[in-house]
């Protein structure tokens, strides 16, 4: 291989490698704009589309807590 072919060569190396990390930061930095644009969509807001009037839960929907009935003791002694 001639000398001007090795630096020919050195330079496409060169060359290739930078167009290597800036293809890699460009697709780094496009990843993080898709990972960054769904987080903000989510903050905004929604405007409701219609006007419904509010909806009222019945009284009654509260469970009833109360302790359960069990038979009174019996002794069995003599």
């Amino acid at each position: 291989m001639t000398p001007q072919q090795a630096r020919s060569d050195e330079r496409d190396n060169q060359r290739v490698f930078r167009w290597g990390i800036g293809a890699a930061i460009f697709i780094f930095l496009l990843a993080l704009a898709y990972n960054f644009m769904p987080q903000t969509r989510e903050e905004v807001p929604v405007a409701p589309t219609t006007q419904s009037a509010p909806q009222v839960a019945p009284s009654n929907t509260a469970p009833s807590i109360t302790a359960p009935q069990t038979p009174p003791a019996t002794t069995q002694g003599k």
